[in-house]
């Protein structure tokens, strides 16, 4: 109902499934399979100095189902486990033990786990429902089809990367350390302008980037030859950032003269991905005189 008015419209609901996300999800979830088991068979290791013993059954049974719901492995893993049963002799008294020593001993209870096994049945159908995934849309089927539509919902992600890139990183729209309403409103125009700017940049650079065919390098700190095919706005401007420009003035006799760093390799080409001149780059001594 909207201002008293019955809205209706008609819905098409989409269920899918992706072969790699279900493979990927499947692997992920046999390394932790993996991991859990291990750590659940060293909840009992063996009897040494400094080896905490589970000398009751229903501890034994509160630590073995607690690290299953850490793990998020409930109903995945069946563990066993059985009471042992070991007779122990000390001296009696404080000193050392001698011959003459009166010994007593004692009965030591603790359990032990002695199987970890996997419920194949609740992993199976488990995995069987990896890589689903159900999408809605109102558009019928002669204006978008189910192709269109998943390479729609694929692209969605990036709308809400630049909810985040505005909210937070890099632009940062909250908090507004402001008071008034013209102050609020032109601080949210601006850094929308900002966010379509770093937006259309990142656009550039991988368009560039893909008719050439080639990877950036120099993007990643302390991993000069670590290339990417899919580079963002914010780390290409970060490593623009960290080639330093020097800009000398020499003052002599002769007159003053200028010496200004040759320009890097990543930023000429950034600057060809953007379809700007390096007189961009060089412009810096004449804007300085």
């Amino acid at each position: 109902m909207v201002d008293g008015d019955e809205r209706t419209w008609t819905e098409r609901v989409q269920v899918l499934r992706s072969e790699a996300a279900a493979r990927s999800q499947a692997a992920a979830l046999d390394r932790r399979l993996k991991q859990t088991e291990a750590a659940v068979r060293d909840l009992t290791p063996p009897v040494g100095p400094g080896r905490t013993q589970f000398t009751s059954g229903w501890e034994l049974d509160l630590a073995v189902a607690a690290l299953l719901r850490e793990q998020g492995a409930t109903g995945l893993l069946t563990v066993a486990w059985e009471r042992q049963e070991a007779v122990r002799e000390h001296y009696v008294g404080p000193g050392r033990g001698g011959p003459n020593r009166r010994k007593a001993t004692e009965r030591v209870v603790r359990y032990q786990i002695t199987a970890v096994r996997r419920d194949g049945a609740a992993i199976a159908g488990l995995v069987a429902r990896m890589g689903w995934r159900v999408q809605v849309t109102n558009a019928s089927a002669s204006q978008l089809s189910l192709g269109d539509c998943v390479l729609g919902y694929r692209a969605g992600t990036c709308v809400e990367r630049a909810f985040h890139q505005l909210k937070d990183q890099p632009l940062g729209i909250r908090p507004l350390f402001v008071h008034r309403d013209d102050q609020v409103r032109g601080l949210t125009h601006l850094l929308s302008l900002a966010l379509r700017v770093l937006t259309l940049f990142e656009v550039l650079v991988r368009r560039g980037q893909d008719q050439d065919g080639e990877d950036l390098a120099g993007l990643y700190p302390g991993q000069a030859s670590r290339t990417t095919d899919h580079p963002t706005a914010q780390r290409v401007l970060e490593a623009i950032a960290r080639t330093g420009v020097t800009l000398i003035r020499v003052v002599s006799e002769e007159g003053p003269r200028w010496h200004l760093t040759a320009l890097p390799v990543l930023v000429k080409r950034v600057l060809g991905y953007l379809g700007l001149s390096g007189t961009v780059y060089t412009r810096l001594v004449i804007n300085s005189s």
